[in-house]
């Protein structure tokens, strides 16, 4: 099977090769292989051009069926923080184990699946040791570089080694050894449930102590860190006397799931909603306004002679136009408006609770601040104006496509009537 892809997607695979993460971009429906980075081919062992020949059903052991598939793609859709854990297959026979977290994407008009791949033959082979060594010489032997921990409950001090010090910006005598320390690190968002799980574990209610969550560094800022622990010894109702246990700084990889979430979801160009997220945020404001019984107007906003631009003064001086447009709109939009770029020059406006004369009035500023705005190139100001056409729920319709139909044709009577407008 061969693959064409939109410049959309070329861009993105050119910056997916730079990962230490192998990426995917899978057809959602037929579960195809479109497109791979290095990564993924090194970790295969196989060509770029082999690999895309390959389906998920080729290369995931744990993907029993079509019907399998459609239930992992369905808990994708509905969990954004959704993880598949599987064998991955190589052309050998031979088998790893994979983390897979995917996302749902639209470029060039097309759905796909993102997945990052990460191969745990590592950790799994470390687990497996785990069982075998006495606790604390399992954490030192095996892990070193993490930073170590050892918890005596009956006295609550916990000694911390000198690796987890240094991960914490901390010199080898600045950090107490007690229990409070560690508490008073905790991100607040973090620490309520940190510190249930950990009460469930030591008490006995749980198997496992393995949780990630942030801590606060010796500057103030926050690390992700990956948390294991191990009961050495209980007491005869089964509570936890001593834990051992090692702190795993994951903070990078945590910065790479967030850049590849906001790659679903974000314009790379202007810092906007992306087509896909815009319309999810736009269903939402819509059925809010229909139960509250509020008007919710909208607006296309259509950057005017842009092709003008591009043809001119070139492409980089286009993405200037677009991303000057998007933060002059941005600056004057009140908190409860939503802009989003909705494709190409092309930019849509939520204003929730606001009539359409009131959102005219929002529009025509927006107008004027963008006609007084400075773009130059080869040392002269180049004109940039935008036309807008607007719709209002209930008058126009009660759905996305009658409102942005409406609001496509009152665009369009602001470019016949000679652009730099705006139409309601």
């Amino acid at each position: 099977m061969t693959h064409e892809y939109g410049p959309e997607l070329l861009s993105y695979l050119q910056a997916f090769d730079q990962l230490k993460e192998a990426i995917y971009i899978v057809n959602p429906q037929t579960a195809e292989i479109v497109a791979v980075n290095d990564e993924a081919c090194r970790q295969q062992k196989l060509s770029r051009e082999r690999l895309v020949q390959r389906t998920v059903f080729d290369q995931q052991r744990d993907i029993r069926d079509s019907a399998h598939w459609q239930l992992v793609v369905q808990a994708i859709r509905s969990d954004p923080d959704y993880v598949f854990s599987g064998r991955h297959i190589r052309s050998d026979g031979s088998e790893f184990p994979v983390e897979v977290s995917s996302h749902v994407v639209v470029w060039d008009g097309t759905e796909y699946l993102l997945s990052s791949v990460r191969d745990i033959t590592q950790r799994k082979a470390i687990e497996k040791t785990l069982h075998d060594l006495e606790p604390i010489m399992q954490f030192v032997l095996n892990e070193a570089s993490d930073g170590i921990w050892d918890w005596d409950l009956a006295t609550n001090d916990v000694f911390y080694a000198p690796q987890l010090k240094r991960m914490l910006g901390y010199g080898p005598y600045e950090v107490q050894h007690t229990l409070f320390t560690w508490k008073d690190s905790l991100h607040p968002e973090d620490a309520e449930h940190i510190l249930a799980e950990t009460e469930e574990y030591v008490s006995g209610k749980q198997d496992i102590y393995d949780i990630e969550y942030r801590l606060r560094t010796r500057n103030g800022d926050y690390i992700w860190v990956h948390d294991r622990g191990y009961v050495c010894a209980r007491d005869d109702n089964g509570r936890a006397l001593r834990v051992v246990g090692m702190v795993h700084n994951i903070d990078e990889y945590k910065k790479l799931e967030v850049r590849l979430r906001e790659l679903a979801t974000i314009d790379e160009l202007t810092g906007l909603l992306n087509r896909r997220a815009g319309y999810a945020v736009f269903e939402q404001q819509l059925q809010l306004a229909i139960r509250q019984r509020t008007v919710l107007t909208i607006a296309l906003l259509d950057l005017d002679t842009f092709k003008n631009i591009n043809d001119q003064f070139g492409h980089q001086v286009g993405d200037r136009a677009l991303r000057l447009a998007s933060d002059t709109f941005r600056s004057r939009l009140r908190a409860s408006d939503t802009l989003m770029r909705w494709g190409g020059e092309e930019f849509l406006l939520l204003m929730p609770d606001t009539s359409l004369a009131a959102g005219l009035s929002v529009c025509e500023e927006l107008r004027q601040q963008l006609e007084n705005a400075s773009l130059k190139a080869s040392g002269r100001r180049i004109p940039l104006t935008v036309s807008a056409g607007l719709a209002a729920c209930p008058e126009h319709g009660k759905s996305i496509k009658n409102l942005v139909q409406s609001a496509d044709k009152a665009l369009y009577r602001a470019k016949s009537l000679g652009r730099n407008r705006i139409i309601g």
